[in-house]
C-alpha cells in the first residue's frame, strides 16, 4: 500500500470519527489579504479537537497552549485553512498525510499595517521579499506609518498569548508601566509576509508594534508588545 492509499483511507477514517463525535464546522481557505472569513466558505465538515493526537479526550485544552490536533476528514485540507466550529475558531498550522492536522485555537483577529521601519509585506513570491530582519527591536512603541494608514492585511484569525512584562518604555509619564508583551501565532497569510516593527490591532483595538517574527512552514510566530504612547 502506497501513501496516497493509507491517506485516503485514514482521511476517511477520521471523517467517520468526526461524524459521531464532532460538530459541523466551517472550512475557509483564504484566497484574499483582507477579511479571509467573509468569502463564501469553501466547505463545511464535521470536526473536534484534542490536545492529544490519539483523541483520547480526558481534558480540554490549557489557556496558554493553543495548539490542537483536529479530527475531521483530511482528504482536502492544507495548512493556513481556517475552520469555524462551535467550540471555537481554528486554523490548521500543519498537515502531513495519513496523520491528524496541527490546529491552533484563535482567541483574537489582527491587522497588518506597514510602518516607515518596517516596510511593505506584501510580496509576490520571490524571495527578494522575504524579510531578512531578526530580533528585537530597542524599546519604543508608537512606530510611524508608511503614510497610507491603511491594512494591509486584515480579519486573520490569531492566537494572542500573554509572555511578560516586556521592556519599560521610556514614555516620559510618571509611573508607566512597562509594555505587555505578547506571542502571536497566525496562520500562512498567501502574498503577505508580517515584518518587525509593523503594527498590528485586534479586534478589540489594542495596538502592538511587532518585536521579531519568525516564519515557517507552521505559520508565523511573532513576538509583539503592546502600544503605550
Amino acid at each position: 500500500m502506497d501513501q496516497a492509499r493509507l491517506q485516503a483511507k485514514v482521511a476517511k477514517g477520521y471523517g467517520k470519527a468526526a461524524q459521531r463525535v464532532g460538530a459541523l464546522t466551517t472550512q475557509y481557505r483564504p484566497i484574499d489579504l483582507i477579511d479571509p472569513m467573509g468569502a463564501a466558505a469553501y466547505a463545511a465538515l464535521f470536526a473536534d479537537f484534542a490536545s492529544d493526537a490519539v483523541f483520547s479526550f480526558k481534558r480540554p485544552p490549557l489557556w496558554d497552549k493553543p495548539t490542537a490536533f483536529g479530527l475531521f476528514d483530511t482528504t482536502d485540507v492544507r495548512a493556513g485553512d481556517i475552520l469555524v466550529a462551535p467550540m471555537g475558531t481554528y486554523f490548521v498550522a500543519r498537515f502531513e498525510p495519513f496523520r491528524p492536522a496541527v490546529c491552533v485555537l484563535t482567541n483574537r483577529t489582527a491587522s497588518f499595517t506597514a510602518t516607515g521601519q518596517s516596510g511593505s509585506g506584501v510580496t509576490d513570491g520571490s524571495s527578494g521579499d522575504v524579510c531578512t530582519l531578526a530580533g528585537y527591536q530597542d524599546g519604543y512603541n508608537g512606530q510611524s506609518s508608511d503614510g497610507s494608514g491603511l491594512a494591509e492585511a486584515s480579519g486573520w484569525p490569531v492566537s494572542i498569548i500573554l509572555k511578560n512584562k516586556g521592556e519599560r518604555v521610556s514614555s516620559g509619564l510618571p509611573g508607566n508601566l512597562r509594555s505587555g508583551q505578547f506571542e502571536m501565532l497566525a496562520p500562512i497569510i498567501p502574498g503577505f509576509t508580517p515584518r518587525p516593527y509593523m503594527t498590528v490591532t485586534d479586534d478589540m483595538g489594542t495596538e502592538y508594534t511587532v518585536d521579531a517574527v519568525e516564519l515557517s512552514q507552521y505559520g508565523n510566530r511573532l513576538m509583539i508588545s503592546v502600544n503605550q504612547i
